[in-house]
């Protein structure tokens, strides 16, 4: 194992930092004025209407993103100089965003911090050299937090690119990518088009409709530690290893935060629940596998019933709150790796397994008692990452579709619907039907036993518990 350093070794401070996009554009009469007074403020502002424009967004950016530092413990603003890093956004450009970065050092509002955005060098345990790159992070001055209603300016994300494909890695290529700290690559906009043509376009055009069904209701993000507000009304669909078969599921500014926070969001002032399929992924994968999983006829936690019926587990002293994150986290080890013969937790995991038996494969083997597709996993295209992650989001987008053309409004959170409540009981069912008739139509084409599946499924409200409703086969 490489005694990889710690980026404070370098930078000598702990940073929460805000990685920038290029994304956001003013939503209020408030934002509109801070941008306008920044833009007067900034010394190499283009002439031209079109340069102009993209600079406009970029600034737009900054200052939509500063409002997240501001609240955040030690916050910096993340602005990588690797000109790549912005093929993701061709209508902005990298010279535009470093024509920005320049003037907003000149002009006082950022300060780079000391020894970032260099490569870092230093010896491993077997001896050899290796080196950690740190992207270019920067402070924020008083100066910019100090602008009148700088916090109540409200700014709505609007500009992520609609389709992300990542690069085909090996195993080994992506070990040292994640050892020196450098972002998966992905494949340039020509590239995609070049090499996908119209499977690219369909997968385009369909998040762009959604962007603009959305543009009409924005997601209100809850408001931030200092009271900001921010929303967004668009998505990324992030495809996997140089293929549009391979992953796909949809991301935004809402993706990473937590459930609780996420679900003090709302859409047209109303408040929001999310609707998600229970073990939504061993469920899905047997399924389009052609299996049942070894369940009763009803069931609404596969999770819960596993624990139940295994004289090992239930023999164990941990909470049942404790076992069933522990079956949790055995799931996804298992699908992600496309190995159901795992034999130890991955590194560095918060819940801890027994060494003095054989803990984890307690768990393990009683999941794939209970879900036996899962033998069928492996590390090439039948696993978490690849084909299970694809299908949950090829079912999203149907139903996102489905849901739109009837004028409800939904964004989408990996298997899991964020939702107007008044519009729950909708949603639910145009969301099981989907997963239903998919599951079937898959099984059918790929030469499968057909699965009939109502799938189990929860719906959760801001600080209640969440309601599980039970699934079954017909």
């Amino acid at each position: 194992m490489d005694s990889k350093p710690n980026i404070v070794n370098f930078i000598g401070i702990e940073t929460e930092a805000v990685p920038f996009k290029p994304v956001w554009e003013t939503y209020n009469n408030t934002a509109a004025t801070i941008l306008e007074l920044v833009l007067n403020s900034l010394p190499n502002v283009p002439t031209s209407s079109t340069r102009f424009d993209k600079y406009k967004i970029v600034v737009s950016s900054f200052l939509a993103l500063a409002q997240t530092v501001l609240w955040k413990d030690n916050g910096v603003i993340s602005i990588p100089k690797t000109r790549t890093n912005w093929s993701e956004f061709p209508a902005v450009g990298a010279s535009i965003i470093e024509n920005v970065r320049n003037d907003l050092l000149e002009a006082g509002y950022i300060t780079q911090v000391p020894n970032s955005g260099q490569r870092h060098f230093y010896k491993s345990d077997d001896g050899k050299m290796q080196w950690v790159g740190i992207q270019a992070i920067y402070t924020i001055e008083e100066s910019l937090y100090n602008l009148e209603g700088f916090t109540d300016a409200q700014w709505i994300e609007t500009g992520r690119p609609t389709v992300l494909v990542g690069k085909y890695e090996t195993f080994g290529a992506k070990k040292v990518r994640i050892e020196r700290g450098l972002r998966k690559p992905k494949m340039p906009l020509r590239k995609m088009i070049s090499v996908f043509g119209r499977d690219y376009s369909i997968a385009s055009k369909q998040v762009k409709s959604l962007n603009t069904f959305w543009r009409q209701h924005p997601l209100a993000l809850p408001p931030l530690g200092n009271q900001a507000q921010q929303y967004t009304s668009c998505a990324t669909r992030v495809y996997h290893d140089g293929s549009l078969d391979s992953g796909g599921r949809y991301y935004s500014s809402y993706t990473n935060l937590s459930t609780q926070f996420r679900l003090q969001s709302k859409i047209d002032n109303e408040p929001v629940v999310e609707i998600d399929i229970n073990a939504s992924q061993p469920t899905l994968f047997s399924s389009l596998m052609g299996f049942k999983i070894n369940m009763v006829e009803t069931w609404s936690d596969l999770y819960t019933e596993v624990i139940n019926y295994s004289v090992n587990i239930k023999a164990l002293e941990d909470s049942d709150d404790i076992k069933r994150k522990k079956l949790k986290q055995v799931t996804v080890e298992i699908i992600g790796s496309g190995n159901a013969n795992k034999v130890a937790a991955a590194v560095g995991t918060d819940l801890t397994f027994s060494s003095k038996f054989d803990e984890y494969g307690y768990y393990r083997d009683a999941l794939t008692k209970f879900v036996p597709a899962l033998l069928l996993l492996d590390t090439h295209y039948h696993n978490g990452s690849g084909f299970i992650s694809f299908h949950e989001a090829e079912i999203m987008a149907a139903t996102l579709t489905a849901l739109m053309k009837l004028g409800v409004v939904a964004y989408p959170m990996h298997d899991c619907l964020i939702i107007k409540k008044s519009d729950a009981n909708t949603a639910l069912n145009i969301y099981r039907e989907t997963i239903t008739d998919y599951v079937k139509t898959h099984c059918s084409n790929s030469n499968k036993n057909v699965v009939n599946i109502l799938v189990p499924v929860s719906i959760e409200e801001f600080g209640k518990d969440k309601i599980r409703i039970s699934g079954s086969y017909y």
